[in-house]
C-alpha cells in the first residue's frame, strides 16, 4: 500500500520505540511579549488611578489574557458609559484596544471609538480621530455610517456647518446603498440630519428628521431633558414649518403629552388647536400667553404666518366634514366664513391659497358664491375623525344597499 512507503512512516519505523522523538521548539516573539506585559501593566495602573474602576480592568485583564474578544467587547462598551471611566478612554483605546480592535465587532468598535472622540478637549484632534475613525470604517457600510454620523454632529458642534452636511450625505449614501441596518444606525443618521436642519433650517425639513428619528428612538427611550428638547423644538417646527397643514403624525406620538408635563404646556395647546382647526381656542391661548410666546422668536417673527396657517387649517378642517356620500360638496362661502371667522368677501381669496398649496380641490363658482369640494388633503387622523369616517361609511354602505334593493324591484326580469 501507499501508506507504507511514505517517508514519514519510514522515518518513525526507523526510531526505537525508547527513543524520544525530538522535534523544534518555537520560541515566542518576546516583542509580543514585551507588548501583552506592557498593556497588562497599564490596565493595572488604570485601576490603582480609580480604585472604584479596579475590578473592571481587572476583568480586561482576564478576558484579553484568555482571548474572550466578544466579552471583552461587552465589558469595554459597559466601561465607557461610565462617567468615572471617561478621563481614561483616550489611553484606554489607545494602549489597551489598538492592540485587538481588528477582532471586534465592527459597530460595536464604532460606538467605543464614538466615545474616545468625545473625549478630546482640543477641537483639531478631535476631528482629526474621527476622520481616521471614518476613513478605517470604509470597509463596514453600518459602521462606516454610524461613525459618519457622530463625525457630522461634531463637526456642527464645532460650527463646521458645511463639512457637517458632507458627512451626512456620505452616510445617507451608505445607507441607501445597504439593506437591514439597525434602528441604532438609522436613529444616529436622523439625529444628525435633525440637528443640522435645527441649525441650518428649513423648519419642515427638521420637523419630517425628527419625526423619523423618533420611530427608530421613541422618546421613551431619551433622557429626560433630551426629550423635553425634541418635543419642544417638534412643536415649534410644527407651527411655523411651511406645508406643515396636518400634525396628526405629530400627535400620535407623546410629544404633546411630555409638553403637557412642563412649563411649555401652552404649547401642547397650541398644537391642539391647530390640528383642530380651532380658531376660537387659538386667540384664546394667544391672549393668555402672549408673553411666553414673545420669549420665542421663531413664533414672534412668524405671526401672520401663524394666522394664516390656522385659517387654513380651520379650512381643510370645515370642509373635510363635507366629503362624504350624504354630505353636500356645495359649500357656501357664508359657511366657510362663519367658520373662519373671515368677512365673505375674504373666503375666496382664502380658497385660491389653499388651492395653490394642493390642500383643497374643487371648483369656485363666483357668481353663486360656492365652493364645490372634490377632495380635500388626507389627514393622520385622530379617534374622534376616525369615528366621523366610521359613520360615513355606515351610511355609504346603507345607501349603496338601498339603491340596489330598488333596482332587484324595478328589473326583476335580472334577478338571479
Amino acid at each position: 500500500m501507499w501508506l507504507f512507503a511514505s517517508p514519514i512512516f519510514n522515518y518513525f519505523a526507523a526510531q526505537p520505540a525508547h527513543a524520544p522523538r525530538r522535534y523544534k521548539s518555537q520560541p515566542r516573539s518576546s516583542a509580543m511579549d514585551n507588548k501583552s506585559q506592557a498593556i497588562i501593566a497599564f490596565l493595572q495602573s488604570c485601576g490603582e488611578g480609580v480604585p472604584s474602576l479596579a475590578p473592571a480592568y481587572a476583568q480586561m485583564e482576564e478576558l484579553y489574557k484568555r482571548k474572550l474578544w466578544h466579552q471583552l467587547t461587552v465589558l469595554l462598551e459597559e466601561h465607557i458609559g461610565k462617567e468615572e471611566a471617561a478621563p481614561q478612554l483616550i489611553g484606554v483605546y489607545d494602549t489597551f484596544v489598538r492592540d485587538f480592535k481588528h477582532k471586534l465587532n465592527k459597530l460595536a468598535l464604532a460606538r467605543i471609538q464614538v466615545a474616545v472622540s468625545l473625549q478630546y478637549t482640543d477641537q483639531a484632534a478631535a476631528i482629526a480621530f474621527g476622520e481616521a475613525v471614518a476613513e478605517e470604517q470604509t470597509d463596514d457600510a453600518e459602521a462606516g455610517a454610524f461613525v459618519l454620523c457622530e463625525l457630522a454632529r461634531m463637526l456642527l458642534r464645532f460650527g463646521e456647518v458645511e463639512k457637517c452636511k458632507e458627512k451626512i450625505d456620505l452616510a445617507a449614501a451608505k445607507i441607501e446603498g445597504a439593506a437591514g441596518m439597525t434602528a441604532e444606525v438609522q436613529a444616529a443618521f436622523y439625529r444628525a440630519k435633525s440637528a443640522y436642519y435645527k441649525l441650518k433650517g428649513p423648519a419642515a425639513e427638521f420637523y419630517r428628521a425628527a419625526l423619523l428619528l423618533l420611530a427608530y428612538a421613541p422618546l421613551s427611550s431619551m433622557p429626560p431633558a433630551e426629550a423635553l428638547e425634541m418635543s419642544f423644538d417638534l412643536g415649534i417646527a410644527a407651527l411655523v414649518g411651511e406645508k406643515l397643514y396636518n400634525f396628526g403624525e405629530l400627535l400620535e406620538h407623546p410629544v404633546v403629552t411630555t409638553l403637557e408635563a412642563t412649563q411649555f404646556a401652552w404649547l401642547a395647546h397650541l398644537l391642539r388647536a391647530f390640528n383642530a382647526g380651532d380658531i376660537e381656542q387659538y386667540e384664546a391661548l394667544v391672549s393668555q400667553h402672549h408673553a411666553k410666546l414673545e420669549e420665542q422668536p421663531a413664533l414672534l417673527s412668524n405671526t401672520n404666518f401663524l394666522k394664516e396657517k390656522i385659517t387654513l387649517m380651520c379650512l381643510t378642517q370645515t370642509l373635510f366634514h363635507r366629503i362624504g356620500p350624504n354630505a353636500d360638496r356645495t359649500v357656501p362661502f357664508a359657511h366657510i366664513a362663519a367658520a373662519s371667522k373671515l368677512p365673505v368677501e375674504q373666503v375666496e381669496m382664502l380658497l385660491m391659497r389653499g388651492l395653490s398649496l394642493g390642500l383643497i380641490r374643487g371648483v369656485i363658482d363666483q357668481v353663486d358664491l360656492t365652493m364645490r369640494v372634490s377632495w380635500v388633503q388626507p389627514r393622520v387622523l385622530q379617534a374622534e375623525q376616525i369615528a366621523v369616517m366610521t359613520e360615513r361609511l355606515k351610511s355609504w354602505a346603507s345607501t349603496v344597499s338601498s339603491t340596489l334593493t330598488e333596482l332587484d324591484a324595478l328589473t326583476p326580469e335580472f334577478a338571479a
